[in-house]
C-alpha cells in the first residue's frame, strides 16, 4: 500500500504549488489593477480637494471679513463708554453712533443698554419697539445673558427673533467701568440675509454647496445639517463672540468613480474567481486565528476575575452556581468545584425577599463561610446572557473588616463626646456668668473676647449633641413620645424657631401652602422640631442674603410630604449618593464658605425613620435644592 502511494510531503507541496502559483499571478494582476484605479482616484480626489480648501480659504475669509467688521466696531462703542466713566455724553454717543453705521456693514442698529434696559438704539426709525425692553423680561434671551455677563465675554448670538419685529444675529458686550462695577450691554443687531444671498452666489459660481453652523450644534442656520455629514471639507471660522463651522464639499463627486469603474471592469473572470477562492481561504486563516484570539482572550479573562479581591459568581434563574472566581476560596473557604451546582444561598445567612427576580442594588448582608462563620457581607447582582438564556453575575465582598473599623471609629467618637460633655457644661456655665456680670464690670475688649469663646463654646456643645444624637439613633436608645399633632401647627412652631437664625443671614421664611389644616401625623414634636431645625439651618446657610426659604406642604391619600426649599446653587450631582451619610460635606475643604459637621443630614434621616417616614432629595427646577420627607398620615384622631 505504500509502494503505491505518493509519500505525504511531496503529495502536499503538490497540491500547494498548484494552487500557490496561479493565485500568485492572478493575485499580482489584481494587486497591479486596484493600485493603479487607486492612483487614479488619490490624484483626482486630490485636485479636487485642492481646489476645495481654496474655494474654502476664499468663502472663509469674505464671511469673517464681512462679520467681524461690525463686530470690532462695537468693541470701540465699548471703550467710548468705559473712558466716561459710564455715563457718556449723549451728543457724542449720537454722532459715534451715526459714525459706526455708516462704517460698519450689515449692521442694523446698535443700542445701549445700562443696568440691562434698553435706553438708547440708533437708528430708532423700526425699532422704537425696542426703547424700554428689559433684558430680564425676555424668557428666552434672558439665561443667554445672564451667562455673558458672569463670563464676561462678549458673544455673538442668532439667529433671535427681535422685539422691533424678524430676526438677526446680536453681538452683545457686556461692559464693566474700571473699577470692576457692571455697567451695562451694548448690543450690535446685525442683518445678514444680503451677506448670506452673496454668500450663495458665490457657493454656485464655484460649484460647492455650503453650510454654516454653531460649534459643537447640529443644525445649521444656512445650508442644510446633513451636509455636515457629508461634507468633503469643515473649517473652523474665527469671529469674536461666536464659534462658527463651515461646511463645504463638490456638487460633482463622480469624476473620479467612473475611471475606478473603468479600472474594475478591465478584470476578468478569472481575477473574480480567483479574488472569491481567495477570500474564502483568507476567511478560513482568520476564521482559525479568531478562535485561537477567543480562546486566549477567554483565558486572560479568566485571569482578571482571578485576580480580583470580590468574589463574582454566575448562577442561572434558580441560583445554581455555575462559574466563579478564585475569591471564593479566600472569602468563603470553599474549594471552587465544591460549589459548582449548588444553591447560591448556601453562601447567604438568609435570602430576602424579592432576590428571585431582577436587578438587586448594592446592598449589605450576613454571609456564612465554610466553618459557619458569619461575616458582614456586601452583595449586588445584575443580569446577562448565554447562548440565549438569562443568568445572574453576583457580586459580593467581604466588609467585615470595615464594619470593626466603624464600629471602633462609632466607640471612638461617643467616649470622647461623653468625655467633653462634662467640662464643656463647667466651660459654658464660668462663661456665662462671668458675662453677667459676676467677676465685675468688664472692659469691651474682654466682653468681645468673652462673647467669641462663649459662641465658640456652644458650637462645640451642638457638636458633642449632635455626635452623641447620632450614637443614640445608630442603638436605637433615642426615646420617642408619639403624639398626634395637627401638621400646620408644627411648621407653624418650626418657622417661628428658626426665624432668629434666618434674620440674622437676612432670608425670609415662608409657608407655602397654609391652607393644608386637616393634615395630622402621629410623631414625637420635639424630635420632628429637630428635624425641621436641622433641614432649615441647613437651607438657610446655602441660600443667597434676602433669599428666601420655602415649606411645601403636599397632600397624598396615605401620606404627607413637606418639602423645604431654598434658592442655593443645589448639590452637585456627584456628592448627591453620599448626602445622608455621617460626616460627608460636599466641601469638605478646610477652606469652605459654609461650616457644618457633616451630621445634620445623617441625624434626619434616623429620626424620620424612626417616625414611619422617608427623606430624600431632589434638584428644583431653577437649580436650588429641595429637601424633603414623607410621614404616614394618621388614621384616627382621637
Amino acid at each position: 500500500m505504500q509502494g503505491n502511494s505518493l509519500p505525504q510531503g511531496p503529495l502536499l507541496r503538490l497540491k500547494l504549488w498548484s494552487w500557490v502559483l496561479p493565485l500568485f499571478c492572478l493575485a499580482c494582476a489584481l494587486v497591479l489593477t486596484e493600485y493603479q484605479a487607486r492612483e487614479i482616484v488619490a490624484r483626482q480626489q486630490h485636485r479636487q480637494l485642492k481646489q476645495l480648501v481654496s474655494v474654502a480659504g476664499q468663502l472663509r475669509s469674505f464671511i469673517e471679513s464681512e462679520v467681524n467688521t461690525p463686530l470690532y466696531l462695537s468693541l470701540g462703542l465699548a471703550s467710548h463708554v468705559q473712558a466716561s466713566g459710564g455715563q457718556p455724553d449723549p451728543k457724542d454717543t449720537l454722532l459715534l453712533l451715526a459714525g459706526l453705521l455708516e462704517q460698519g456693514k450689515h449692521i442694523r442698529n446698535l443700542a445701549l443698554a445700562p443696568d440691562n434696559v434698553l435706553t438708547l438704539v440708533f437708528p430708532v426709525e423700526g425699532n422704537e419697539r425696542a426703547l424700554g425692553v428689559h433684558y430680564a423680561n425676555l424668557p428666552q434671551q434672558w439665561p443667554a445673558i445672564q451667562q455673558i455677563i458672569a463670563e464676561k465675554k462678549a458673544r455673538l448670538v442668532g439667529p433671535v427673533s427681535l422685539v422691533q419685529g424678524g430676526k438677526g444675529f446680536i453681538y452683545r458686550v457686556p461692559v464693566f467701568l474700571n473699577d470692576g462695577r457692571y455697567w451695562g450691554l451694548i448690543s450690535t443687531v446685525l442683518d445678514l440675509n444680503a451677506l448670506w444671498q452673496n454668500l450663495a452666489q458665490q457657493s454656485n459660481s464655484y460649484q460647492v454647496l455650503l453650510a454654516l453652523r454653531y460649534a459643537g450644534d447640529t443644525e445649521a442656520f444656512v445650508g442644510r445639517s446633513e451636509w455636515f455629514q457629508d461634507a468633503t471639507l469643515t473649517l473652523d471660522l474665527s469671529l469674536r463672540g461666536a464659534q462658527w463651522q463651515m461646511a463645504i464639499r463638490s456638487l460633482d463627486d463622480t469624476e473620479g468613480w467612473g475611471l475606478w469603474q473603468w479600472r474594475l471592469a478591465g478584470g476578468s473572470v478569472s481575477l473574480l474567481f480567483c479574488l472569491m477562492l481567495g477570500w474564502l481561504l483568507f476567511s478560513f486563516r482568520r476564521s482559525y486565528q479568531f478562535s485561537e484570539a477567543l480562546q486566549e482572550t477567554e483565558t486572560y479573562g479568566r485571569r482578571i476575575l482571578d485576580a480580583v479581591s470580590d468574589v463574582i459568581i454566575t448562577t442561572d434563574l434558580q441560583g445554581r452556581i455555575e462559574r466563579m472566581n478564585q475569591a471564593v476560596t479566600v472569602v468563603f473557604g470553599y474549594l471552587q468545584p465544591e460549589l459548582l451546582g449548588k444553591d447560591f444561598r448556601l453562601l447567604l445567612q438568609a435570602a430576602e425577599p424579592g432576590w428571585n427576580e431582577g436587578q438587586l442594588p448594592l446592598q449589605e448582608t450576613i454571609g456564612v463561610r465554610k466553618s459557619g462563620e458569619l461575616f458582614a457581607l456586601e452583595l449586588s447582582r445584575r443580569e446577562t446572557e448565554r447562548g440565549g438564556q438569562r443568568r445572574y453575575v453576583w457580586l459580593l465582598r467581604d466588609i467585615s473588616a470595615r464594619k470593626e473599623v466603624e464600629q471602633l471609629k462609632d466607640e471612638f467618637v461617643s467616649t470622647v463626646s461623653h468625655e467633653l460633655r462634662t467640662p464643656l457644661t463647667s466651660i459654658n456655665g464660668a462663661l456665662g456668668l462671668t458675662l453677667g456680670g459676676v467677676l465685675g464690670p468688664l472692659t469691651d475688649k474682654q466682653q468681645h473676647m468673652l462673647s467669641l469663646a462663649q459662641q465658640n463654646s456652644q458650637r462645640l456643645a451642638n457638636l458633642i449633641n449632635d455626635l452623641l444624637d447620632i450614637e443614640k439613633l445608630a442603638v436605637n436608645k433615642m426615646p420617642f413620645k408619639f403624639k398626634l399633632w395637627p401638621l400646620q401647627n408644627l411648621l407653624h412652631q418650626s418657622l417661628e424657631l428658626n426665624q432668629p437664625v434666618a434674620l440674622a443671614r437676612q432670608v425670609q421664611l415662608l409657608l407655602d401652602d397654609p391652607d393644608q389644616a386637616d393634615a395630622w401625623v402621629e410623631v414625637d414634636d420635639t424630635r420632628f422640631q429637630q428635624l425641621m431645625a436641622n433641614l432649615l439651618a441647613n437651607a438657610i446657610r446655602h441660600s443667597p442674603v434676602k433669599g428666601q426659604v420655602k415649606i411645601r406642604i403636599e397632600l397624598q391619600q396615605t401620606q404627607v410630604t413637606v418639602s423645604v426649599i431654598d434658592q442655593g446653587s443645589g448639590v452637585p450631582p456627584e456628592f448627591v449618593p453620599r448626602l445622608f451619610q455621617k460626616f460627608s460635606q460636599a466641601d469638605a475643604s478646610d477652606r469652605r464658605a459654609i461650616s457644618g459637621t457633616g451630621l445634620g443630614l445623617a441625624i434626619c434621616k434616623e429620626l424620620v425613620k424612626a417616625m414611619q417616614g422617608e427623606i430624600g432629595y431632589r434638584q428644583t427646577e431653577q437649580g436650588g435644592a429641595c429637601f424633603y420627607f414623607r410621614l404616614p398620615l394618621a388614621t384616627q384622631l382621637f
